[in-house]
């Protein structure tokens, strides 16, 4: 195989990291699986398993391979993670999984509670993200960003219909790359709500309150 078609094949398919370490690595320096095994410390079966993709590389391996053979294993783990999608999306039934409902509201707490539209950014430097917060505030002269909040974990919304019935009212969360993210809502809907600049009310969390006060104290 030449270096272009292992190029497509790494970019184009989900492989199985294993056979690849093993035919343009484990192969190519003439190493032996007993003595690859010995020299990283693993069981030879288990290896051998790993090399030939009927194994997943879990993380210990992927580490010895990156120590031994001066991969990357982040590397290695992403290619295993992919192939493990690609093969467990079209055996499994995930169809009957869907968005979490909350069968009861959350509660809101109506005091102190600031009033206002969402809205949509794609300047993340603005307020941190693309999503943020409105207050119903007289704007300053000058200052286009008075009463604009980023929304932080912790915070509370009250989403409004455009009848001013309630739409939806919860936490505001942040998914594992710290992106906001709303619960119990397809990301379609509630995204939507920000580009239409819903009407809404705001609940400040704890964290996004003790940033106000630091700001304060300045």
């Amino acid at each position: 195989m030449s270096p272009i078609e292992v190029s497509v094949e790494r970019r184009l398919a989900a492989p199985h990291p294993g056979p690849i370490i093993k035919r343009d690595y484990v192969e190519a320096l003439g190493i032996e699986i007993p003595a690859l095994a010995t020299a990283l410390g693993m069981d030879p079966a288990r290896l051998e398993a790993m090399l030939a993709g009927s194994l997943s590389i879990d993380v210990d391996a992927a580490i010895r391979f990156a120590r031994g053979l001066q991969l990357p294993a982040e590397r290695i783990m992403q290619m295993q993670v992919r192939s493990d999608f690609a093969v467990a999306r079209p055996q499994a039934d995930f169809g009957s999984v869907g968005i979490l409902r909350r069968p009861t509201p959350f509660p809101f707490p109506d005091a102190g509670s600031l009033h206002g539209r969402l809205g949509r950014t794609s300047d993340d430097s603005v307020v941190g993200g693309s999503f943020f917060f409105q207050e119903d505030t007289d704007p300053h002269e000058g200052d286009d960003y008075a009463g604009l909040h980023a929304l932080w974990r912790g915070d509370r919304l009250r989403v409004f219909e455009p009848d001013g019935q309630i739409a939806w009212t919860g936490p505001v969360l942040q998914n594992l790359d710290g992106r906001t993210l709303l619960p119990f809502v397809p990301p379609s809907e509630w995204q939507g709500w920000f580009t239409q600049e819903r009407r809404a009310e705001l609940a400040i969390g704890p964290d996004h309150a003790e940033f106000f006060r630091r700001m304060r104290s300045v």
